[in-house]
Parts: structure tokens; C-alpha cells; sequence
């Protein structure tokens, strides 16, 4: 089954601080001007970390998740998930109705620039209008070999030139652009530092502290 590592491996301690900072930092500039209990679709929502988060500000909830293993336990916790691979999206899925499409590392597992662009189409149809979409994704011009090395699947070549063509093409306005290494936000001459000096004490690279690219886009 797709990632089912992650059901047998637990979070570290990095990874549940990165999310106890970084999600809020995320959703937050996203989330501004919305409905105050936004109807909210996450695309890939693995253990549900932002799922959670989401939920505990009251928004209207839809996770989409490819690992069934990973459905079943959401579902158990009282989360909304339907198990599906896009694209095509799921006929639950309701044209027109959502305020904000959330896709948290996974716009890179697309084949190519021709699937990328069906999912910006099919995702541009359910928003609102004045919905957002949130992408956050690996820079490849940061991660370089280990953009592929670092994970199987990762097939779609990111950069912030690349995505902003492919949201812009496919109709969306941009309204917010951001960047991350691991939860550092304000600091980037410090973050940049601190993954070098990660990667020369380990002897190998470090994938917690690459470059990672917010971009929030709206349906005019």
C-alpha cells in the first residue's frame, strides 16, 4: 500500500515540533478573509496533523488520502476522509462549495506538467469564487539530487518559477509567496546556515532543513 511506512513509524521529535510551528504559519495568511468556519478539502492528508489543526478552528472539513490504512484510523478520530488517488477527483466532491484546497507536499508526486495541470483544473472547479488554494512543496533548485532521492514518488520538478506558470496558466491569482526550511520562518540567513551546519555534522543531507515553497492562489 502507498506510504504505508508511516503507519509503523512514529513521528520524531523534529517532525511533531515542525508541525506545532509550521501548520499555524501556513494556514494562517491562507485562512485571512475566509469564512470564519471555512469549508476546507486537503488533498494527501497522511498521519492528519493538518487536519487537526483545522478542525480545532472550526473549519468544515474533507481530507482525500490514497493510503486506506491511513482513511480508516482518520475516519475512526471523527475526520471526514475519503480514500482516493487523484486525479480524477472523487464524485463526493461537490463543485463550487469549498473556500480553501490544501496540498502539503503533495503537488510534487504528480507524473508530470499535463496531470499537474488537470488537478489545478479539477481543483479551480470546486473552489468558490475568492477560494484559495494552498501549495507548499520541495524547491528543486534547493533539494537537488535529493528532490528524487529523498522520496520514490516525487516525479514533478518544482521550482517557485514553475509554480507560479502552472497556477497562474490555470487561472488562479497569487496572493501570497513564502518559504520554509523545516518550522524557520523570519530568520532565512540563520535557517540557511543551520542546514549547512546540519548536513556537515551528519555527513549526509539533511531533507528536514531544504528549502521548502509556500504559494497561496485565488479563483478570481
Amino acid at each position: 500500500m502507498f506510504y504505508d511506512f508511516y503507519l509503523n513509524r512514529p513521528a520524531g521529535k523534529l517532525a511533531r515540533i515542525q508541525a506545532k510551528r509550521l501548520i499555524p504559519a501556513l494556514a494562517g495568511p491562507a485562512l485571512k478573509g475566509l469564512p470564519q468556519n471555512p469549508k476546507v478539502l486537503e488533498i494527501g492528508v497522511g498521519r492528519g496533523n493538518f487536519a487537526e489543526y483545522l478542525k480545532n478552528i472550526g473549519a468544515n472539513y474533507t481530507g482525500i488520502e490514497a493510503n486506506k490504512h491511513l482513511c480508516d484510523i482518520l475516519n475512526e478520530h471523527g475526520f471526514n476522509v475519503i480514500n482516493s488517488q487523484i486525479p480524477p477527483f472523487p464524485q463526493e466532491i461537490e463543485k463550487g462549495t469549498f473556500d480553501l484546497v490544501v496540498m502539503c507536499h503533495i503537488f510534487e508526486h504528480f507524473m508530470d506538467y499535463k496531470e499537474a495541470l488537470k488537478v489545478l483544473s479539477e481543483i479551480f472547479e470546486i473552489l468558490k469564487v475568492g477560494g484559495r488554494l494552498l501549495l507548499f512543496h520541495p524547491d528543486y533548485l534547493d533539494w537537488g539530487v535529493d528532490y528524487f532521492d529523498g522520496d520514490y514518488s516525487h516525479s514533478l520538478i518544482l521550482t517557485r518559477k514553475r509554480v507560479d506558470d502552472l497556477v497562474s496558466d490555470s487561472g488562479f491569482k497569487i496572493i501570497h509567496r513564502d518559504s520554509f526550511r523545516s518550522f524557520f520562518h523570519g530568520f532565512k540567513p540563520f535557517s540557511w546556515l543551520l542546514s549547512k551546519f546540519m548536513n556537515f555534522l551528519s555527513g549526509k543531507p539533511k531533507i528536514a532543513f531544504k528549502l521548502n515553497l509556500l504559494t497561496i492562489c485565488e479563483k478570481q
